[in-house]
């Protein structure tokens, strides 16, 4: 009888698990599927030095909410420099966004897939305001 029911309760928690998760919108609630269509490795191998080279997505869903974390590699030599991973947040657009805060300049990317393409937007922060921040719009291949 134990094993019955532990059974029925394995089997009903594997199909709470399948289901998607529930994203809150403006509109009323929406379906999101994990992993999110930006999760994965993203490149751009035409990056100049300073430009964005590379975008890691990773997502999970876990009690209907969509956990999201990022990091960004940019075009440095001898190698690229890397942005730790950072929280981001799932937007009602279905972009995501991410705040990559480092000593002297901040990232605020923005990112959204199409298909194989990355869409990131960046807006580069100076940190002391010495100059207007700078906005580019970088498309990555899926890797």
């Amino acid at each position: 009888m134990q094993r019955t029911l532990l059974a029925i309760a394995f089997v009903a928690g594997l199909a709470v698990l399948s289901l998607p998760a529930q994203a809150q919108t403006g509109s009323g609630t929406e379906r999101i599927y994990c992993p999110i269509p930006e999760d994965g490795v993203w490149v751009n191998p035409d990056a100049a030095p300073k430009e964005i080279s590379r975008v890691e997505v990773e997502s999970r869903c876990e009690n209907e909410q969509v956990f999201v974390r990022a990091r960004a590699f940019t075009s440095c030599i001898p190698r690229d420099c890397k942005w730790g991973w950072t929280k981001g947040e799932l937007r009602s657009d279905g972009a995501v966004r991410v705040l990559l805060i480092g000593f002297l300049s901040s990232k605020d990317m923005t990112l959204k897939a199409f298909g194989d393409l990355l869409d990131v937007r960046v807006v580069n922060i100076l940190n002391d305001l010495s100059e207007p921040n700078e906005t580019k719009v970088y498309n990555l291949r899926r890797k």
